[in-house]
């Protein structure tokens, strides 16, 4: 249920409606609300409220129709602007990145106020053509004070539009969303603790089953504590064969059981069903999604067409300090046992290979071409050398920067930038090798 409602809110989060809805009804509740307190309340009567009453009918219908056609207006090229902005940031950053300008409280509340002041100004409307003689005089009031709140809100919108597709407030706020997730995912301070090491032996000796998917798509999330209870009931080992962000096919191998004697045919829709898969990956469990993100937005700078080596070097350095961050801590245990210590669920294992992988192989790749960037990329990995402790993290850090110097160094032609490279990946040996030492 947890993980149901947690990929729930992620959904919401990500869609353009939730605070404009949230506004809309919000707005409808304070008109009638609004209405009955003018009902009850006459400030004609206080002579310090004279200055917000309204004399006639006709006057007061025609400030809310202004109101009502101009807060429609902009609430519509709000929207116009938004989109154009969605279109040229797909284009040139990837369309990955839709998902944090959608997901901007900014952009949704601008919207909300105009399309709030818009329904407010129509209810409050209705009140004088149905009664004439009584002017809702607080009602058209904050209507006032609504449309100078949203004049106000435009400008501030227009700015933060403006300034949100610049590439270096993009990767900033991605690298941020970086170091939370890391932060969510791995909790613990990094320890002297023994490795995880591989499952019981014992266990995949015997003769296993497999379970296959029935559907296709992204894994978005995966029910480990549902996974984990039923492998206690049905005195099972059940280990995933996919995590969250990888796409599964309809009939390939979702999960193996141990052992094949108590597999049961009642237990395949329950496994089945703690998998949510969806048309789209999500963030929740998937601590390289926001990772692809800055890969994305490396790999299209690095693109012939584009060839922005600088947007990929501000990439490299926020994956850089997203993995400077991960040698901090400890990687989680793949496997969940019971308090009796038998093996229950076995899950895809955080390695720092994988890490280091997901973060610099695509880039590594299409920066062979690229000097300029496979030397920062070079450079990165020295600093990274003289924070990480973690023998793994070590291992994996000069595989990548080995890795990076064959694939450009003989598609270097100019001899000083291929000495650079060389330098670079001896002073990375030589911090490594001081610390084993």
């Amino acid at each position: 249920m947890k993980t149901w409602l947690n990929h729930f809110w992620e959904k919401m989060r990500n869609s353009y409606w939730l605070i404009p809805a949230s506004m809309l009804l919000a707005v409808i509740a304070l008109s009638y609300g609004l209405l009955a307190v003018d009902n009850l309340v006459d400030i004609s009567q206080y002579r310090a409220l004279k200055w917000l009453v309204f004399s006639s009918s006709e006057g007061s219908g025609a400030v809310l129709s202004t109101i009502a056609a101009s807060t429609f207006s902009a609430a519509t090229l709000t929207f116009s602007v938004t989109m154009v902005t969605l279109s040229l940031t797909s284009s040139q950053f990837g369309p990955r990145l839709l998902r944090n300008f959608l997901r901007d409280p900014i952009n949704q509340f601008t919207f909300g106020a105009f399309i709030s002041t818009f329904i407010y100004c129509l209810l409050i409307m209705r009140v004088l053509v149905i009664n004439t003689n009584h002017i809702p005089n607080i009602s058209i009031s904050l209507a006032v004070v609504m449309v100078l709140f949203d004049a106000a809100l435009f400008i501030a919108f227009i700015h933060h539009l403006t300034s949100s597709i610049q590439v270096e407030r993009i990767t900033a706020e991605i690298g941020k969303e970086l170091m939370d997730g890391i932060n969510d995912f791995l909790p613990d301070e990094y320890t002297e603790n023994k490795s995880q090491g591989d499952f019981d032996d014992a266990i995949t000796d015997q003769p296993s089953s497999i379970i296959r998917a029935d559907s296709f798509g992204y894994v978005q999330a995966i029910n480990h504590q549902a996974l984990s209870a039923l492998a206690e009931s049905e005195n099972i080992t059940i280990k995933l064969l996919f995590k969250p962000g990888q796409f599964v096919l309809t009939g390939a191998p979702l999960v193996e059981v141990w052992p094949v004697i108590h597999l049961k045919s009642h237990i395949d829709k329950p496994i089945r069903v703690c998998f949510l898969i969806g048309k789209k990956t999500s963030a929740e469990q998937d601590l390289e999604f926001t990772v692809r993100q800055l890969v994305q937005i490396a790999a299209r700078a690095l693109s012939p067409g584009i060839n922005d080596p600088f947007t990929a070097m501000t990439c490299i350095d926020y994956l850089g300090a997203g993995l400077a961050f991960i040698a901090t801590r400890n990687l989680p245990d793949c496997k969940i046992r019971n308090e009796q210590g038998r093996l229950l669920l076995i899950k895809h294992a955080i390695t720092c290979q994988s890490l280091y992988d997901a973060c610099f192989i695509v880039i590594r790749q299409m920066c062979a071409n690229n000097p300029p960037v496979a030397i920062y990329l070079l450079e990165t990995l020295a600093q990274l050398a003289a924070i990480v402790e973690r023998q793994e993290d070590q291992h994996a850090l000069i595989e990548t920067a080995k890795l990076t110097l064959n694939s450009a160094i003989p598609k270097c032609e100019m001899a000083h930038d291929q000495q650079a490279m060389l330098q670079r990946f001896e002073n990375i040996k030589k911090v490594i090798s001081n610390k084993a030492s």
